[in-house]
């Protein structure tokens, strides 16, 4: 039989955005027609481009290089459908079990909960075929029973005995409207696309949306939770997301960074003035829309602090140096801020990348496109093309059977603007602030309305000193750090009770985040030194 890679899709379509989800660590694409798989009631397209996926980098203790990798699938997959059995394999068969993605709604979980008696006739199929742990009635692709020994899709364990009864009243853990989940790994059928030694990772993940009429509404979450299951341990470990979104026609886009919320932007450089079929040829409508990844959650963030992102890397569709990566170390590189060769991305105000000289950066166009002379693409006035990047966390260690997780919450802007007219990505901020804030706080979602938790910072700008107000007084052991536009920490100190005010009068101009952190909250601020 041959070892076709499985086309099952599904969408979390809960809430103003329709992404569509792969069973193969790809998203935002319909493998069988071929299109994009996003979209949002405002946008239209045709386009046949537009994709994302789960990158993975990481050292054993011999030095020996692993990396999982997923583009279009033109040249193979690396990852597949299911999980790795007791000697950290998958095989076919079993990952056309698996190649299923399973879709709850709360309302499935509110009818389920209205029954006093539970049987196969009232359970609604979502909630009877969930792939918990011993689940008997756990159902994968075309209905095939599945026997589930571990722990996977979260539940409710109502009566606490450890296993998935969903005629005993347990129902899925859920967040959100809607939510889907499905589980994939990168030691099947083949390892093709990067051509090297998988890591033996089992990938559990769980898209959710909420919908409450608010910012909230152009939010999805996708939740990554990573479990080693090989016999190697792992350091300088990286998980990355490769993103080819199209958000227009491929001529005149770009990209940009936001180190304060590890969150990369595709945007337009012009209004291409558009009707269904666009102009240029199949771009969106009048709509001057824009898309962006932030990490709310990444391996090594702990107690309320936060690593910053490990690079943000512009990709060309081309086979040149700043191109589509081939084989192991290439993938490894554009997750370390490097391009296809080994050089290192380097700064230079009034180019995109220098690669022989320039001072060393982790994130090309970290700048706010209202930074006078800052280092964006829209002031820049490059000419433009069909944009990729690949945003990465930074490194961490994942051991024999441990697991680390990562959250990513993608954000719609239909508000957002284009070149020249574009004053700032303020407004992605605001979308991207709210979803760590939801993320953070773990609010019921059955009470979520995302107030903003912004910070009071005045003067703005300000040469000398600026004081910090926080909404409320914070508890002790709280803590004010603040970073730089390339995501270094330049101060940390604890919290005070009330206002602080921090001296800024030897700090280079520029644009910080001020970020307040305890256990149950996050608050920022932006703070500008002219």
């Amino acid at each position: 039989m041959a070892q076709l890679p499985f086309s099952v899709m599904d969408s979390i379509d809960g809430n103003n955005i329709n992404a569509a989800i792969l069973v193969h660590g790809d998203m935002f694409r319909d493998p069988v027609h071929n299109s994009t798989g996003w979209t949002n009631p405002a946008y239209y397209t045709e386009k046949p481009e537009g994709a994302a996926a789960l990158w993975m980098s990481a050292y054993d203790d011999a030095g020996q290089l692993h990396v999982s990798a997923q583009t279009y699938r033109q040249n193979g997959n690396d990852y597949w459908p299911g999980p790795l059995d007791a000697s950290g394999a998958l095989d076919y068969a079993t990952s056309e079990q698996w190649a299923k993605i399973w879709k709850v709604r709360r309302s499935d979980v509110a009818v389920h909960l209205s029954n006093i008696m539970h049987h196969t006739g009232n359970t609604p199929e979502a909630i009877l075929t969930w792939p918990a742990k011993g689940n008997a009635y756990a159902a994968g692709k075309d209905g095939v029973p599945l026997t589930i020994t571990e722990d996977m899709a979260p539940f409710v364990d109502v009566n606490g005995d450890g296993t998935y009864q969903p005629l005993k009243g347990d129902y899925p853990d859920i967040k959100g409207e809607q939510t889907l989940f499905w589980v994939f790994s990168d030691n099947g059928p083949a390892h093709n696309q990067s051509n090297g030694e998988s890591l033996g990772i089992e990938v559990h993940a769980m898209a959710y949306a909420f919908k409450r009429n608010t910012l909230v509404d152009d939010i999805i979450y996708i939740d990554y939770s990573f479990v080693n299951k090989s016999s190697a341990n792992y350091h300088d470990m990286r998980v990355a997301l490769w993103n080819d979104a199209t958000i227009s026609y491929p001529g005149i886009e770009y990209i940009g960074f936001d180190s304060s919320w590890r969150l990369g932007i595709n945007y337009k450089d012009y209004n291409p003035d558009g009707g269904t079929a666009g102009t240029p040829t199949n771009s969106y409508k009048l709509v001057n829309a824009a898309l962006g990844i932030t990490m709310v959650r990444c391996p090594g963030d702990r107690n309320g602090n936060y690593i910053p992102a490990g690079s943000f890397m512009p990709v060309r569709n081309d086979p040149s140096v700043f191109g589509l990566p081939a084989g192991t170390q290439e993938y490894n590189n554009y997750m370390h801020s490097r391009f296809r060769n080994g050089m290192h991305l380097r700064y230079n105000a009034d180019t995109p990348y220098m690669l022989i000289s320039g001072e060393e950066r982790n994130y090309v166009y970290p700048d706010d496109p209202s930074v006078v002379g800052g280092w964006n693409e829209c002031r820049l006035g490059l000419n433009s093309g069909d944009r990729m990047y690949v945003l990465s966390s930074g490194d961490f260690t994942l051991n024999i059977g441990a697991t680390e997780r990562l959250v990513i919450a993608v954000v719609a802007d239909t508000l957002f603007g284009s070149c020249p007219a574009i004053t700032s990505f303020e407004r992605m901020r605001t979308l991207a602030d709210t979803a760590w804030n939801i993320y953070r706080q773990a609010v019921s979602v059955r009470d979520v309305s995302p107030p903003l938790q912004w910070l009071t910072v005045h003067p703005v700008p300000a040469t000398q000193s600026v004081s910090i107000v926080m909404p409320v007084i914070p508890v002790s052991g709280s803590v004010l750090s603040v970073y730089n536009a390339l995501g270094q920490r330049v101060l940390q100190q604890p919290a005070g009770r009330s206002a602080t005010t921090l001296d800024i009068g030897t700090w280079p101009t520029g644009y910080y985040t001020v970020v307040v952190t305890g256990e149950e909250y996050i608050y920022r601020g932006r703070l500008i030194k002219q």
